[in-house]
């Protein structure tokens, strides 16, 4: 909603389950800690996303890029310019005030991409692991700045 997204996650998950019921392959990205959202609305959109039958998963943090509708919304709290990504270890990097810092970004796209890597190889066994691993990285980003 925050994003004026036209779609709603029941008809999300319907597209997603009927491509892969089809024999499609299936990819989806998600921004995570969009000005506005909550503790509880990252971890859902997290829960949501690696809950898919997906082949390939992305996450990334907010860029306020010039001409965009974000960055008019936070065009008075950027407080650097938007580079390529020049690090091996990540490629986000936060440019402006945010409500959330940059590590509880990071660690929630670090989150997601080991939550959706379990689901897709353990397969039918990945419930042993990943949803004692999802309630204390929960518990973790709640507790982060």
């Amino acid at each position: 909603k925050l994003m004026n997204k036209k779609i709603t996650v029941d008809k999300a998950r319907r597209a997603v389950d009927a491509a892969h019921a089809a024999g499609l392959k299936t990819g989806a990205f998600f921004i995570l800690c969009y000005p506005g959202e909550t503790d509880k609305t990252v971890l859902d959109t997290l829960s949501f996303a690696t809950s898919l039958p997906l082949d390939y998963l992305s996450f990334t943090m907010p860029y306020p890029l010039p001409g965009t509708a974000l960055y008019e919304r936070v065009k008075n709290r950027i407080n650097k310019e938007w580079e390529p990504p020049n690090s091996i270890i990540s490629d986000h990097t936060l440019i402006y005030s945010a409500d959330f810092s940059e590590t509880k970004m990071k660690f929630a796209i670090l989150k997601g991409q080991v939550q959706f890597s379990m689901n897709k190889w353990l397969g039918k066994y990945a419930c042993l692991t990943v949803k004692p691993f999802e309630k204390l990285t929960d518990t973790v980003f709640k507790l982060m700045r």
